[in-house]
């Protein structure tokens, strides 16, 4: 008696099968280049707010180097000073003191306040109002704050802010690039007292 045997079931076209592998490939590869591409797309978005996705912070170089730019200086959650990029003022608006003032005011923005950065400028606190002087490669800052305290963390903090953001504007206005913020002398006047001169790296370390 002679058994039946079933028949195997019919086999895929080679070129068929060789254009679905093609298609599977194109596939796998696709996936990682959208994966970037939707990368990118994120921190050009987040650019455009303002936030910078990673190297919030920006010392810059040292006080004792060439100014490049202008910098603002705020206290971290270490209470150190750390300064953070403006390039976008000029040095014509920073000329006038109530720039600087205006920008310590408004205090860290973005991804900056995330890290933690504060300002302790607020001239609403007290009667009074900050105001300062250029005189060559000399500042006089006027504030309302009374009885500060060097030895104090947030009044010198306070007065560091307020000597590093304004020398760093000097050097930009007076050197144009050929300064030093080091090379600028500031005087903190209190309604009861007076400080300095100093520079910005008394502040820093």
């Amino acid at each position: 008696m002679t058994t039946a045997t079933a028949a195997p079931p019919p086999r895929e076209p080679e070129a068929a099968v060789r254009a679905t592998a093609r298609r599977r490939t194109r596939g796998s590869a696709a996936r990682p280049a959208a994966r970037l591409g939707l990368l990118a797309l994120a921190v050009v978005l987040l650019a455009g707010c303002g936030v910078r996705p990673t190297g919030v912070l920006d010392g810059g170089e040292a006080p004792g180097g060439l100014t490049k730019g202008m910098r603002l200086y705020f206290v971290s959650p270490t209470g150190r000073l750390e300064a953070v990029p403006r390039p976008e003022l000029t040095a014509e608006e920073l000329s006038f003191p109530g720039t600087v003032i205006k920008m310590l005011t408004i205090g860290p923005v973005g991804a900056e306040r995330q890290a933690g950065l504060v300002t302790l400028v607020r001239p609403d606190s007290y009667e009074g109002r900050y105001d300062a002087r250029f005189d060559g490669e000399s500042v006089t800052i006027d504030i309302p704050e009374p009885d500060l305290s060097p030895t104090d963390a947030r009044d010198r903090n306070l007065m560091g802010q307020l000597v590093c953001s304004f020398a760093r504007a000097r050097a930009v206005t007076e050197g144009r690039g050929a300064k030093r913020t080091d090379d600028i002398r500031v005087t903190v006047r209190s309604p009861d007292s007076r400080f300095g001169p100093y520079v910005c790296s008394d502040f820093l370390g």
